[in-house]
């Protein structure tokens, strides 16, 4: 199935079709441009001429508006709901130096005073939970334009964190080959805001977005500075100013609760970034599923020992969530799906194969 209309407000296109340059920066998070250092660049893959404007529509629209859908029941988050099914949507990779993963993982010493760093390929992710409460979405992967001279992501996002994967691998596509609309989809959960989780959520127009606070101001912040050098894509966020979106913002000390009957909202904090959530997942037939996103990235950032990721806002607080979602695994029964550990999700059941109730 191919699909050709879903790019609004971009006018370029993935592939820029210049010389790529023998050296390339990379900008930690926060960081000046004069803290880069350099790794050998990476090829990105040319891809299709720029869409025209967004056509993505749903399939089979709900009558009634989304506010108007029941409230649920009461019951124990540890007993999965009967209807519930939750699909894992892969969403393409990313190819990154590992130590943005895992802090340290290459370290110089004086028998070996340079050595190489290692590019890895890492999943990037989505969650569709079927529900006859309202349908819930858990992050949405990367823009589909975010890549060319005038892609959404700036430059040097493009250089360290390509995407890589085919065209139907980003989330309008892999909805619509479900027979999903977006105004299938009564909430859209986001664990943070950065490009590669958040890149489509102007989709969303009837949903409710769920957002920390601080993070959605920690976004506006560096909008309104222009400032390029963090995982946020100032250009998805200057579509979202221009949109009338239903943002709903958890606040800093909003306890968890449940979304819809069965499906919890995690409210982790600061870490990674400066606001997290995750959510957690109930199943019946299977074992209860957190959904953890970037509050930790991979099996050796959980440990034991807690290894730090590269890529942090408030190393404390990432700890402190590793211990938090230790505690809610055992107290619920739950299995930790990590945001980006690649033999974990290589190993889940994708929509394509059916999915997890």
């Amino acid at each position: 199935m191919k699909i050709v209309d879903f790019a609004k407000d971009q006018g370029g296109s993935k592939n820029g079709g210049n010389a790529r340059p023998d050296r390339m920066k990379i900008l930690e998070f926060g960081d000046s441009a004069n803290k880069a250092r350099t790794v050998p660049a990476i090829e990105v893959r040319p891809a299709a001429a720029p869409a025209p404007e967004p056509r993505w529509e749903p399939v089979s629209a709900p009558t009634a508006s989304l506010a108007a859908a029941p409230k649920p029941k009461a019951r124990s988050p540890f007993v999965g709901t009967r209807s519930l099914k939750m699909h894992v949507l892969d969403l393409g990779k990313l190819r990154l130096d590992k130590n943005f993963m895992v802090a340290n993982s290459t370290v110089a010493m004086a028998k070996n005073p340079n050595p190489p760093g290692k590019l890895i390929d890492i999943p990037v992710s989505a969650f569709y939970i079927e529900h006859p409460d309202g349908n819930v979405l858990f992050d949405t992967g990367c823009h589909p334009d975010w890549a060319g001279p005038n892609g959404r992501w700036p430059q040097n996002l493009q250089d360290v964190f390509p995407v890589i994967g085919p065209d139907d691998c980003y989330l309008p596509h892999r909805l619509e080959a479900m027979g999903i609309g977006p105004n299938q989809i009564r909430h859209v959960v986001l664990s943070h805001l950065h490009c590669d989780h958040a890149g489509c959520i102007e989709f969303f127009r009837k949903s409710n977005i769920i957002v920390h606070e601080d993070e959605f101001a920690a976004a506006a912040t560096h909008y309104a500075k222009r400032d390029h050098s963090t995982p946020y894509a100032l250009r998805d966020f200057e579509t979202w100013t221009r949109l009338d979106l239903n943002w709903r913002e958890v606040g800093k000390l909003e306890p968890d609760h449940n979304i819809v009957d069965g499906v919890k909202l995690l409210n982790f904090g600061p870490g990674h970034s400066y606001g997290m959530l995750g959510l957690l997942v109930s199943l019946r037939d299977n074992p209860n599923v957190i959904l953890a996103a970037d509050a930790c990235y991979t099996s050796e950032n959980y440990g034991p020992p807690m290894k730090p990721p590269g890529i942090s806002y408030d190393s404390i607080g990432f700890a402190r969530t590793i211990q938090r979602i230790r505690a809610l695994a055992e107290h619920n029964k739950a299995d930790v799906w990590f945001g980006h550990d690649i033999p974990q999700f290589e190993s889940l059941r994708k929509a394509s194969e059916g999915w997890y109730e």
